[in-house]
């Protein structure tokens, strides 16, 4: 492959990575907080437009992972780990994660809560572990997207 065919999948791999990176910022930073400042709204229904929004998110994400991975193929192998692992990282939320976290969230209810149930406290943890993995990605995304050679 010659230099400009090169040059040109670097920036589209770094384009791919910097719309991830925004869609990531404006779910997690952005519309989530705004649902649960929505006062006509009771928590089970902020809850099952969340499970929409980021089970619609996800499958976008993992496709926008796969082609930011792709195009980082022609790009220097840190650039291609670090992509790498930011897709592998969404994959796991959308495979592993957000199915069980659907799962167990369809079964609460989240107004009458009984703080005693300890599905609350396994869907905490499965949370942490998303907010984690979100976290994961955005650290990945820095250098992914900024540096221009590795």
């Amino acid at each position: 492959m010659d230099s400009k065919a090169k040059n040109r999948l670097h920036r589209l791999s770094r384009v791919g990575v910097g719309l991830w990176v925004g869609g990531l910022i404006a779910i997690d930073f952005v519309a989530t907080p705004a649902r649960f400042r929505a006062t006509e709204l009771d928590r089970n229904q902020i809850t099952r437009v969340g499970r929409r929004v980021f089970a619609a998110w996800g499958r976008y994400e993992v496709g926008l992972g796969a082609a930011a991975t792709a195009t980082s193929l022609a790009t220097p192998r840190r650039r291609i780990a670090l992509v790498g692992a930011m897709w592998g990282a969404a994959l796991a939320q959308l495979t592993l994660i957000q199915p069980q976290m659907q799962a167990l969230g369809q079964e609460l209810d989240f107004v009458d809560r009984d703080p005693d149930d300890p599905r609350y406290a396994q869907l905490r943890r499965l949370h942490l572990v998303y907010v984690g993995l979100d976290l994961l990605k955005l650290a990945l995304a820095a250098p992914a997207v900024l540096a221009e050679e590795f």
